[in-house]
Parts: structure tokens; C-alpha cells; sequence
């Protein structure tokens, strides 16, 4: 602690003073639909983006990622970026920068920051950014009490933003997150195109070349311990706890269509026995396919 240099206030206990400025602009919240695209961007400022609903690719300086619902990425200054949504989405976006050099640095130092939904990281900066979005509306007054409130929230942030790059390890490379897109993009295009290739074809996917993680992660002309490994450090959880996410949301939106019967889902997501697949459905929702259907008729 520095001490004052006054005489009289040599045993005072002080705080320090403050003489730095922050800036918070660009904030915005709103939905898209999938094809929605923003071409190369370069920014001065660090970019947050928060992903509400759906999923969306962005291109950051050759490589690429994909980022689905609860997903945080906070890009650097001077990285070249484009964004494309892939599904229809909401997301919540916002510019800032800091005078205070020691946490600007190591920002800047690390990189790109990337938070799936599932890290620790993720769920530490969601109370702040929950509580900035909510207050976007329609009827919003830029008031003085608006703004203190924008402060406090995003000073929220920024106090959890440097613990956390105080204390955690480096932030994920965009190799690792150019693998890890790779690979959650070749499984959600893949499940599409066997469900695509069974419903228009005829195509039997436990007949053919059926989808497996060891395929898409081959493709990537990785080996499966480091696909595996890489995907598990960007997505907190392994491939194959994704792919049962994506079936289990295929499932859902196939189950409502009354023309598929239960056996024709649970062979269109490449599942060898139907009671096979009513079983992981249960463990899913905690209902049978049936259930599901004639709940949301």
C-alpha cells in the first residue's frame, strides 16, 4: 500500500486513486436468421459476443469456429473476423476498452478468448452479461441511473474477466479451436446429411458408412486421442456426449412430424435397434419418443 507523504496523514490507510477510463459501446441484442452475414471486420476495441439461441461461424484470421447457445468468445483488437449464421439466433454483442495497461496487456497477450458454455470461465461471466442484456429494451431511457447501471454491470465484468486471466491457464489457441470447429461442424453436417440421405433416398445409414466420431475426427487428418483431447479443452465435453446432443435435437424435431414413424427416426440417426434409441431418448428427457410426440402434438 503506498502510503500519503502528508505529515499529518503518515499512519492514514488510504485507496488508490483512480484516473483511467472506460469505454462500453456497440452493445446491442438482437435475433437473425441463419444466412445472416457481417463481412471482414477489424476493431480497435476487445469484442464480446454471447450466444442466446442457435449458432453461428466466425472466421478469425484463416481460421474458423463455431459458436452455439451459451457460448462466450471475446476477440482481441486488430483480428481480422467475419461472422455467418448458420441457425436462426440470438446473440448479445458489445466493444470496450480500458486505459489500466496491466490488464489490457495480458488480454492482449493471450489472445483470443474463447468459453464454451459448459467451462467454469463461462458461467462466472454470465451474471454480469445477463445483467446487461436484460436491460436492452424497447422502451429504454439513456438516463444518468441507465448508465450507472451499464457501468456497474460491466465493471462486474471486467473484475470476474481479470481473476479469471489472472489465474487460469492460456486461453485456447486458434489451432486448437480451428480443430475443435472442425470437427463439431463435421458432426452436425454429417448427422444432416444421413437423416437427408435416409428421408430422400432410402439410404440406410447402419447399412453404409454410418457416422462415427473416429470418421469425422479422420477427416480432419488428426488422430482420434488429439481430436478427442482438443475437443474436450474447446467444447468441455467429449465428441461423443456432442453427437448424442445433436441426435437428441434431430430427435425432437423429427418426432413432430406424424408422417416418421419411431422406427424410421431411430434408423435415420443410424441407431441399429429401435428400442435402442427409445432407451437413450429416455435417458435424454426422461420420456419415450411416444411420450415426446403426443405431448407436443
Amino acid at each position: 500500500m503506498e502510503p500519503y507523504h502528508s505529515q499529518t496523514l503518515k499512519n492514514a490507510l488510504r485507496l488508490p486513486a483512480l484516473s483511467w477510463r472506460l469505454t462500453f459501446f456497440g452493445d446491442h441484442s438482437q435475433q437473425v436468421k441463419a444466412g445472416w452475414h457481417i463481412g471482414t471486420e477489424r476493431h480497435l476495441a476487445f469484442e464480446l459476443i454471447q450466444i442466446l439461441a442457435g449458432s453461428e461461424r466466425v472466421h478469425l484470421a484463416q481460421d474458423a469456429s463455431v459458436l452455439t447457445t451459451g457460448d462466450i468468445l471475446i476477440i482481441p483488437p486488430n483480428l481480422d473476423h467475419d461472422i455467418t449464421c448458420l441457425q436462426d439466433m440470438s446473440y448479445f454483442n458489445f466493444h470496450f476498452g480500458l486505459d489500466d495497461q496491466e490488464l489490457s496487456t495480458r488480454l492482449i497477450e493471450r489472445g483470443l478468448i474463447y468459453y464454451p458454455r459448459s467451462t467454469q470461465q463461462n458461467k462466472e461471466l454470465v451474471p454480469s452479461l445477463t445483467e446487461l442484456w436484460r436491460l436492452i429494451r424497447p422502451d429504454m431511457q439513456y438516463d444518468f441511473d441507465t448508465k450507472l447501471k451499464v457501468q456497474k454491470f460491466f465493471t462486474d465484468f471486467l473484475i470476474t474477466l481479470n481473476r479469471q486471466t489472472t489465474i487460469r491457464e492460456q486461453a485456447t489457441s486458434l489451432t486448437k479451436l480451428k480443430y475443435a470447429g472442425m470437427i463439431a461442424s463435421g458432426l452436425q453436417q454429417q448427422l444432416k446429411k444421413q437423416i437427408f440421405d435416409f428421408n430422400h433416398h432410402g439410404i440406410d445409414p447402419r447399412l453404409t458408412a454410418a457416422l462415427t466420431v473416429k470418421k469425422v475426427i479422420s477427416e480432419a487428418q488428426i488422430s482420434l486421442s488429439y481430436g478427442s483431447e482438443v475437443f474436450k479443452d474447446v467444447y468441455g465435453v467429449s465428441p461423443r456426449a456432442y453427437l448424442s446432443e445433436l441426435k437428441l435435437v434431430e430427435a425432437k424435431h423429427l418426432l413432430l412430424i406424424p408422417d416418421y414413424s419411431i422406427l424410421a427416426i431411430s434408423t435415420a440417426l443410424g441407431y441399429n435397434e429401435q428400442s435402442h434409441f427409445a432407451r437413450q431418448f429416455k435417458r435424454w428427457t426422461g420420456m419415450t419418443p411416444n411420450q415426446y410426440r403426443n405431448r407436443n402434438r
